[in-house]
């Protein structure tokens, strides 16, 4: 783990009117970002998550989309997203990128589900 992102970071929030669940947590990979992307489209299909109506378009080669899939049906829908880190993120967050962030691909794997069961939306 990334030094200050030791910690699975879950709850509850209400912040848009809507309970909704999460648990993310942050890695760090050495290698690039589409291994990430591969690795866990892979996994995800394998397990029966399916791309998200919310997923984002598809990025330049050099730089790929994270990943956005969802698991289950209208009552009770989750959502797995994975999405790069930059360092704008983090400032956003009030967290400084430590040097682990400077030799890999920073990510972040969020699970999230509404209350209502519906599906949620990806990070941007």
């Amino acid at each position: 783990m990334p030094q200050g992102f030791e910690d699975l970071e879950a709850g509850c929030r209400e912040d848009s009117g809507e309970a909704w669940l999460y648990a993310e947590r942050t890695y760090v990979f050495p290698g690039d970002r589409a291994d990430v992307t591969r690795h866990y489209r892979a996994a995800a299909e394998r397990e029966g998550w399916k791309p998200s109506r919310a997923a984002r378009p598809s990025a330049k080669e050099d730089r790929p989309a994270s990943l956005c899939v969802t698991l289950g049906g209208a009552d009770d829908a989750r959502t797995l997203d994975v999405y790069f880190l930059t360092e704008e993120t983090l400032d956003g967050e009030g967290r400084a990128a430590g040097p682990e962030f400077t030799s890999g691909a920073g990510f972040r794997v969020a699970v999230t589900s509404a209350a209502d069961g519906s599906a949620t939306a990806c990070s941007d």
